[in-house]
């Protein structure tokens, strides 16, 4: 077996649920437990090939312990027998480990990315460019219509629908890509197994229009959690987004709040004049107004070329900019990779390992380890003082090294 299906089922058990009494590691907990294993210069299939007793031992985590560790690790045979179970009802799982899995969440999340996600439906379509449609529950005919008009609109335009799965506008966003022929990503936060199953999505799901995936159990019941949990991966997993409707409180307002915070995708918002709806105020907390005139619009390219800065404050503190602070001059969201961190510093100075660390907020061996791998792949230099130093190499238009 190859090393990467050993990753894959190192981190499968770890932190897959599979029967009750099972306490597999949470997502916080699995990134730094990963974390740790990558400073060690080890990966999770180190743990199924080598004696896992012996990698753990100098791991000190309070609810992580190594006997906590071992358990998961010897559910073989539950894993087997679950795995059969899910692949049967065409249930697959993408590890962090996987090529296929959605480089988005990984670029934009680190080690906060889920470990591993159940999906059904083709792959592929996690890969596409797509708008983030999302709203509440209970909305009016008049936004259920607009809403599943967007949909085909989008669809039509050759842009993925990224959405939730529930009722409302979530499934009227989905229903009108699906039914104009599109591409659409549903991100669900329980029972996929049974929507899987389902008539609504099933045909969707086999002539390759939909691809449903939940950073949780096939068969998890619903929670509020695990709802608001998995809003930043529907934002994510898009390039931009659109708000139909929301209420001043529950997951479309805490999402899009959390969306205008870390500046994920540019944040448009439906104009209503619903006095008891939260559209206003994201609105004047930083998200763009946006007219139902979209649907008659020839060109909606617009929803990906625009740049939007967002002052952190006015979300976390609920205070609204004026009109004359919110931004005519936009500037556009970066998320790097830590690769692209370094680089970014080091295009600019000489520094040693130590500093660059510090700067970039990550553990110095991991720091030496991608430091090394840009050495050898001729974007970095080394430099002989002491302590070593380091900067990017600078190349030419046209030039390859």
């Amino acid at each position: 077996m190859d090393k990467t299906n050993l990753n894959s089922q190192a981190i499968i058990l770890l932190t897959a649920y599979f029967n009750a009494g099972d306490k597999p590691l949470t997502i916080t907990e699995y990134g730094k437990f990963a974390q740790w294993l990558l400073s060690k210069e080890r990966s999770p299939s180190d743990l199924l090939e080598k004696n896992a007793q012996e990698i753990i031992e100098g791991y000190e985590e309070k609810k992580v312990t190594p006997e906590r560790l071992l358990r998961l690790l010897d559910r073989g045979n539950a894993m087997a027998i679950a795995m059969q179970k899910w692949q049967n009802a065409g249930i697959w799982i993408l590890t962090r480990a996987d090529k296929e899995y959605p480089h988005k969440l990984k670029k934009i999340l680190g080690h906060k990315a889920p470990p591993i996600l159940y999906g059904a439906g083709e792959k592929k379509i996690l890969r596409t460019k797509g708008v983030a449609i999302i709203g509440s529950r209970n909305v009016s005919e008049e936004d259920t219509q607009f809403t599943f008009s967007l949909g085909e609109k989008l669809a039509y335009s050759g842009y993925s629908v990224v959405s939730g799965g529930a009722r409302g506008v979530d499934e009227a966003s989905m229903m009108g890509s699906i039914n104009a022929g599109g591409t659409t990503i549903g991100v669900v936060a329980d029972g996929l197994m049974q929507k899987v199953l389902s008539r609504k999505y099933r045909d969707a799901i086999m002539n390759g229009n939909l691809v449903l995936i939940s950073p949780y159990y096939p068969e998890a019941r619903f929670t509020v959690g695990n709802a608001m949990g998995r809003n930043k991966y529907i934002y994510v997993l898009a390039e931009s987004s659109i708000v139909i409707h929301s209420g001043l409180k529950g997951g479309t307002w805490e999402g899009a709040k959390e969306n205008l915070k870390h500046n994920w995708v540019p944040l448009f918002v439906k104009e209503n004049n619903d006095v008891e709806a939260g559209n206003k105020k994201l609105i004047e907390m930083g998200g763009m107004p946006l007219q139902a005139s979209i649907l008659e619009s020839e060109n909606i390219d617009f929803l990906f070329e625009v740049k939007q800065e967002k002052s952190e404050a006015s979300v976390t503190e609920g205070t609204s900019p004026t009109s004359e602070e919110i931004p005519n001059k936009e500037k556009e969201a970066v998320f790097l990779s830590l690769e692209e961190k370094i680089l970014d510093l080091l295009g600019k100075q000489r520094l040693p390992i130590k500093e660059i660390a510090a700067i970039v907020d990550e553990d110095e061996k991991i720091v030496k380890k991608s430091i090394n791998k840009m050495v050898k792949s001729g974007e970095v230099q080394k430099h002989r003082n002491r302590p070593l130093q380091f900067s990017k190499i600078m190349k030419l238009p046209g030039m390859e090294l």
